[in-house]
């Protein structure tokens, strides 16, 4: 059973075509955000239910969604919650799409998408995860702007950025390995250096609340996109 979050398909050139390191080698990507990078579900759960859980109909965006790990896993979860995941990559969204089926996950989908310019009505969505996703992005505000776009008033969205470090960096470095282009230009992850500039790209848009955290390797930040 397909989900009621209604995609927009009138601008196809929204999904990234160009090839990337997260398509050549999407198996090892798939297997480092599976079995390599923290597992933030619970966080997630918290953060945009509390103690409960989501209220028939809600409406989920993963924006990143690599191998679908986490629409996947809270579909499942949450029998009641409708969740997409978008993705740049064809072959992320290929992979997590195969996954869902073997599971039998049928409230939750995948599409090509930009997160930049993402393919959904404004106002149409209830929570919204962003994991690892500003490091990669070429304008981290836009796509925040985006995230506050699609939020309906009073929506939720968690957000989670590794801090700058050897760590952060180990996943691009043994993507370009594994296929043979250590001499490739690549961009580096784009982390904000310091807990300034992240609460400043926070501060972009004008959310009711932001509760910011974190530890040694992680950023956290839970918002709501104001009610008027």
């Amino acid at each position: 059973m397909a989900t009621q979050i209604e995609i927009e398909r009138s601008h196809p050139d929204a999904a990234a075509s160009r090839t990337s390191l997260f398509d050549r080698s999407d198996w090892l990507y798939a297997f480092m955000r599976e079995r390599c990078f923290r597992d933030d579900t619970a966080r997630i759960e918290a953060a945009l239910w509390g103690d409960g859980s989501p209220d028939e109909g809600t409406r989920l965006v993963d924006i990143g969604c690599g191998p679908g790990t986490y629409a996947r896993r809270l579909a499942q979860r949450h029998p009641r919650l409708h969740a997409i995941g978008i993705d740049r990559s064809p072959r992320q969204v290929h992979r997590a799409r195969e996954r869902a089926r073997r599971a039998g996950t049928e409230n939750c989908h995948f599409e090509l998408g930009d997160a930049l310019r993402l393919p959904l009505a404004a106002e149409s969505i209830d929570a919204v995860i962003a994991s690892r996703l500003f490091m990669v992005l070429s304008d981290p505000a836009r796509a925040l702007a985006e995230i506050y776009r699609i939020l309906r008033p009073g929506g939720r969205c968690f957000i989670a950025e590794p801090r700058p470090g050897l760590w952060t960096a180990l996943p691009t470095m043994a993507l370009r390995m594994v296929n043979g282009v250590a001499g490739e230009t690549v961009d580096p992850p784009r982390v904000p250096d310091d807990d300034v500039d992240w609460a400043a790209l926070l501060d972009t848009q004008p959310w009711s609340y932001v509760i910011r955290s974190g530890d040694r390797r992680y950023r956290y930040a839970v918002s709501e996109r104001s009610q008027t």
